[in-house]
């Protein structure tokens, strides 16, 4: 499992190399919620995904074989962009972890 560093701003896109791929993140605030969109060396994997607490960011192996995300909150709060990085940390782990 790495952890990888979120900025405390509402709309932030990211890139990271991960098991051997580029992956991109796109994280937007969204009428309250927060939503995702990844892409795995430039390939959609998911578009206007809803963020929700401990659960994978991808939601069918299928579309990966690569690896997931998940945002970790305290007492399962659903992830907000203004606590990124103080009670909110967005993990990826791969098939090995």
């Amino acid at each position: 499992m790495k952890i990888i560093p979120l900025n405390t701003v509402p709309n932030q896109r990211l890139r990271v190399t991960l098991g051997g791929r580029e992956w991109e993140l796109t994280i937007k605030a969204a009428r309250g919620v927060m939503c995702c969109d990844i892409r795995q060396d430039d390939v959609v994997i998911v578009q206007g995904m809803r963020m929700m607490p401990e659960q994978p960011l991808i939601p069918y192996r299928h579309l990966t074989s690569e690896g997931n995300f998940a945002v970790l909150t305290e007492g399962d709060a659903l992830p907000w962009w203004e606590l990124f990085d103080k009670t909110q940390t967005l993990i990826y782990w791969g098939d090995d972890d």
